[in-house]
C-alpha cells in the first residue's frame, strides 16, 4: 500500500513538473505585437536547415551580410513592421527604393525601439 502510494505521489510530481515547461503566453510575450513576434520569427526561420547558407552562398559571402535569398525571407515580416508604425507602401518605396538593406535596416530599428519599450524577462522571471 506504501508503494502504491508513494508511487502515486511520484506520478503527480512528475507530471506536474512536466506540464510547467509546456508553452504558456508570459505577459511579457503577451504585449509584443504580431508584427513585432511574425518578424522574430522570421529572423529564428534563418537558421531551420532549409534556409542555412548554401555551399554557394557560403563560396561567394564576402563578409557576414546575408544572402539575397535569406533577405527575401525576412523582406514580408520587416515590411509588416515598418507598415504597422503607420507608414504606407509609398512612404516605404520611396525613403528605401526598394533596396532591401534599406528595408531591413529600418525594421531592426524599429524592432530594437519597440523592444526597448517592452518590459523584458530577468533571470528571475
Amino acid at each position: 500500500m506504501k508503494s502504491k502510494l508513494f508511487y502515486a505521489i511520484m506520478m503527480a510530481a512528475f507530471i506536474s513538473c512536466s506540464t510547467e515547461s509546456t508553452a504558456v503566453v508570459t505577459p511579457v510575450d503577451a504585449k509584443k505585437s504580431k508584427e513585432i513576434t511574425n518578424f522574430e520569427k522570421s529572423i529564428k526561420s534563418l537558421s531551420l536547415p532549409q534556409n542555412l547558407p548554401t555551399e554557394e552562398e557560403k563560396r561567394n559571402q564576402q563578409s557576414l551580410e546575408l544572402s539575397d535569398r535569406r533577405k527575401d525571407i525576412l523582406i514580408p515580416s520587416a515590411l509588416e513592421l515598418i507598415k504597422s508604425t503607420g507608414t504606407s507602401d509609398q512612404e516605404v518605396k520611396k525613403i528605401t527604393q526598394g533596396d532591401r538593406d534599406k528595408i531591413l535596416t529600418w525594421a531592426v530599428k524599429i524592432y530594437n525601439e519597440k523592444n526597448n519599450k517592452t518590459p523584458q524577462k530577468t533571470l528571475n522571471d
